[in-house]
């Protein structure tokens, strides 16, 4: 078999690598991250390892998640969905979505991405359970600023900036928690199924599927070629053709001896051909004389029938004369026909207009006796018309007679209202005046008095300036205060101005009053001359008024109009038909006497004789036609007795019986030759069509089994039907294999100290030499191999954490230099000792060469210890957070 390498054209093999290295990475409503976070990778410098920590479940691996979907728009775990990355915490106004900055190959890109989510409405009414979805959105900035938006169009910008898709970046770039565990220590088909995951081998088993599917295929067509032959020969057999049935036919001999046997039936087909063709030209021949006899008894029999109808045509000749005559007289009537027609058409309209004017004298006394019987309502007409406008003008006076009543009863008694409430005020002004001024009078006193008390003889008075005081006042003993004087007063004010606004509403209301009473009595004395009218109306108008009303009256008012218009319009109508019918009538007159003119001169003797020969056209056509019919009879007759009698000639029948007797025997021995003829025909063309159909088989079989060859022999050398019973997935899993196993023994021997190293076992219990995957372990201390489910839970660690390594570097390797610069680490570093922690971690440091990050994923406590450069994770109960610390 050729070397396998040569046929590595998968997935994994690409000349370009990972030179993309986070900058910046920020998470917002993702995951366990409630709010906003941003995680900067620039303080790790160029080159180092640093450490992801933080309780269990607090979002140390979902800061891989987010790198990952932010380049893909996929998780990172098995179990991870896209759509349920929304963080529980997270209210209605905060967003979800994952925003990275990078750099590849000096070169700055960013991008930002939310999934597709539910969260509830920030205007969500008396309903807060109600939801509402965001879209999904991607946008790629590239360092030139020019976006791409759109999720697949952003994947397909980052595979070819990466050239590599998401699951190769998974591979390469996470040694995801326990694949490699698993890895160690499966059963060989378990192996076989991760291993297949791990390098995506399974187009291998596709590829030998396939192979096997196509060997069956074209075997199937080989079979069906084979039937198909047989099938040929078997219905040769059936045809006659001395062939022995068999199991299996030689098809070569078969079609050789088919080709004898068609030269033997195609010399007896000619024969038979010859015998059937002398046949055919006795067949010919006696036909002709058939049909030459049957041709001349037929032109006897048909002379005959014309001599007999010529006899009958000459008994038809008088009758014919008599038809040729009528149809003159028919022509010459019809010739008559209009001159007739207008003496007809002048009858009928004097007889109509005769009709029109006694209709119109019937009319016309029934208008003029309806117009009699209105005479006297016509002429009453204009009192009639007067007495519905003073009736009209009566009702309004009345209705307004009333209404002015209403508004003046109602005026009168505001008036009385008003008069009353005036007197009261009156006298409420009357009596606040006179508390007022016996107040006031009463506090000048007491002001008096009080100034008398202090007087003296001699002593000027404030008041007069005089210095004798003969009578002083003397103060009472119940002065009122001067708020109480101010208080009265207002009262007083108020009291009067309340007064004369009744004065002014009270003055203004009998004023109105005054005016409607006088209006009262102008449409009351309105009313009685209207009413004065009414009694001096005529009986009837008086009556008509009562019973019909102003439209009845307007309605027969302008009958009344119509029919005298009507009467006169119908006289003068009268009149002129007059005139009209004396014209007809010598019209008329006129036209009868051409008509009888007429008559005389094409030989008619009155009107009756027209009338007798009078016929119409269809009946002249049809006698017109039967007379042409009978001289072209004659004609044709005549004309057909001189044809046939000279194509007879000297010719006479023979006997008819005896020849069709010898057609008869003649086609009779024909049909026996072509019967004969026939059979050796089909049996000539069965075999003909036997040697085609089994050549172009035998062509398609040669074909069909030099494909089925070789595809036979790839189907064998790929599922395992080879000397070495070896499958070929196999062999380029054990190839990988052990590949990886040479590049994972680098890491484990300095893990180990030097103690283990990792071998794929050369012996299984079936015998199989190269198909099996089981790892073996070299223990050093003993110096033999043992299985590697022996080794402890930290072994199992360093050679898991040894064999991911190892195949990453083998990946690189087979791509060309294909360089990881961001590897993250998610493994149990919980099952280390100190000891092998301390080897672990020099191991990966070891990794860490120029522009490389090495992320490990764990809430060991050692390892915060011993790697200062850390993303730590704290969980609350409110959700987590992201903190960057450096050493």
């Amino acid at each position: 078999m050729p070397d396998w390498r040569q046929y590595r054209k998968h997935s994994l093999w690409y000349a370009g690598g990972i030179t993309m290295k986070p900058v910046k990475l920020i998470l917002c409503g993702w995951g366990p991250y409630r709010e906003k976070q941003e995680i900067d990778f620039t303080g790790f410098k160029a080159r180092g390892l640093f450490l992801i920590t933080g309780q269990t479940g607090a979002g140390k691996t979902t800061v891989f998640d987010a790198l990952t979907y932010a380049l893909y728009g996929n998780m990172s775990g098995s179990i991870r969905e896209k759509a349920s990355v929304r963080s529980d915490f997270a209210g209605a106004d905060m967003p979800t979505y994952v925003e990275l900055y990078m750099t590849h190959n000096g070169q700055e890109y960013q991008i930002y991405r939310n999934p597709e989510y539910l969260r509830p409405k920030k205007r969500g009414g008396k309903d807060s359970t109600s939801l509402t979805k965001e879209r999904e959105k991607a946008v790629f900035t590239g360092p030139d600023g020019v976006s791409v938006e759109g999720s697949s169009e952003v994947t397909r910008k980052v595979q070819e900036l990466l050239k590599l898709d998401y699951r190769q970046f998974k591979q390469l770039s996470m040694i995801a928690q326990g694949e490699f565990a698993k890895l160690l220590s499966a059963p060989p088909s378990e192996k076989t199924k991760i291993f297949r995951e791990i390098f995506g081998t399974d187009l291998y088993e596709k590829m030998a599927a396939c192979l096997k599917a196509r060997s069956g295929t074209v075997y199937k067509k080989v079979m069906e070629c084979r039937h198909k032959m047989d099938g040929d020969i078997e219905m040769l057999i059936r045809d006659g053709i001395p062939l022995e049935r068999s199991d299996s036919y030689f098809y070569e001999g078969v079609i050789a001896f088919l080709e004898e046997e068609k030269e033997k039936w195609k010399a007896r087909w000619q024969e038979s051909r010859n015998a059937y063709t002398q046949n055919e030209g006795l067949v010919q021949k006696l036909n002709a004389q058939v049909a030459e006899n049957e041709k001349i008894h037929s032109l006897y029999e048909k002379l005959e029938k014309e001599k007999q109808r010529w006899g009958n045509l000459l008994q038809r000749q008088e009758e014919m004369k008599e038809k040729e005559a009528l149809l003159t007289l028919q022509e010459k009537a019809a010739g008559l026909r209009l001159a007739d027609m207008k003496v007809e058409a002048a009858k009928n309209d004097v007889c109509a207009m005769e009709k029109e004017i006694a209709a119109s004298f019937e009319d016309i006394k029934r208008l003029e006796q309806e117009r009699d019987g209105k005479a006297a309502f016509y002429a009453g007409r204009q009192e009639i018309a007067l007495g519905y406008e003073e009736e009209k003008n009566y009702q309004e006076a009345r209705q307004a007679l009333e209404q002015e009543g209403k508004r003046y009863a109602g005026k009168e008694k505001e008036l009385g209202k008003l008069q009353k409430n005036y007197l009261a005020a009156e006298q409420e002004e009357d009596a606040a005046k006179a508390s007022y001024e016996k107040a006031q009078r009463a506090y000048r006193h007491g002001i008096a008095g009080i100034l008398a008390e202090n007087l003296a003889e001699g002593m000027p008075c404030p008041v007069c300036g005089s210095v004798h005081h003969p009578s002083p006042a003397v103060s009472a003993d119940t002065l009122p205060s001067e708020e109480n004087v101010k208080s009265l007063k207002k009262d007083y004010e108020k009291k009067q101005k309340l007064c004369v606004k009744l004065h002014g509403e009270t003055a203004a209301c009998m004023a109105h009053t005054t005016e409607l009473k006088r209006r009262l009595e102008e449409m009351a004395q309105k009313v009685g001359s209207l009413e004065q009218k009414r009694e001096e109306r005529s009986d009837l108008a008086a009556s008509y008024i009562a019973e019909h009303s102003k439209e009845d009256f307007e309605k027969q008012m302008k009958q009344c109009e119509q029919r005298l218009v009507l009467i006169q319009e119908k006289k003068d109508a009268l009149d002129k038909r007059k005139k009209e019918l004396l014209a007809a009538c010598e019209k008329k007159e006129k036209l009868t006497d051409d008509f009888q003119e007429k008559m005389k001169k094409v030989g008619f003797m009155g009107e009756e004789a027209y009338r007798k020969a009078l016929a119409d056209e269809k009946e002249m056509s049809r006698l017109r036609s039967e007379i042409e019919r009978y001289r072209q009879d004659c004609n044709l007759c005549r004309q057909m007795i001189g044809h046939l009698t000279e194509e007879v000639g000297n010719a006479k029948p023979e006997d008819a019986e005896i020849l069709s007797r010898q057609l008869q025997k003649a086609r009779q021995e024909g049909k026996e030759l072509f019967d004969r003829h026939l059979a050796l025909e089909n049996k000539l063309q069965s075999v003909k069509r036997g040697i085609a159909s089994l050549l172009e088989k035998q062509g398609q079989l040669e074909q069909f089994m030099e494909r089925y060859s070789l595809f036979k022999d790839l189907d064998d050398a790929a599922n395992g039907n080879n000397k070495k019973r070896l499958v070929f997935e196999q062999f380029v899993l054990a190839s990988y294999f052990e590949d990886i196993l040479v590049a994972a023994n680098i890491r484990l021997r300095l893990m180990s100290g030097g103690r283990y190293e990792l071998k794929r076992a050369e012996e299984v219990n079936d015998g199989r030499s190269k198909d099996n995957l089981e790892i073996e372990v070299m223990d050093y201390y003993t110096g033999k191999y043992r299985s590697i489910k022996t080794l402890s839970g930290g072994e199992m660690f360093k050679a898991s954490l040894a064999l991911a390594l190892g195949m990453s570097d083998v990946v690189q390797s087979a791509g060309g230099g294909l360089k990881v610069e961001a590897l993250f680490v998610d493994e149990g570093f919980g099952s280390l000792d100190s000891e092998s922690l301390e080897q672990a971690c020099l191991t990966l440091q070891s990794l860490v060469e120029k522009d490389r990050l090495i992320g490990i994923i764990s809430h060991v406590p050692e390892l915060r210890e011993k790697i200062g450069n850390q993303i730590q994770i704290e969980k609350t109960n409110a959700g987590s957070r992201a903190h960057v610390v450096l050493s």
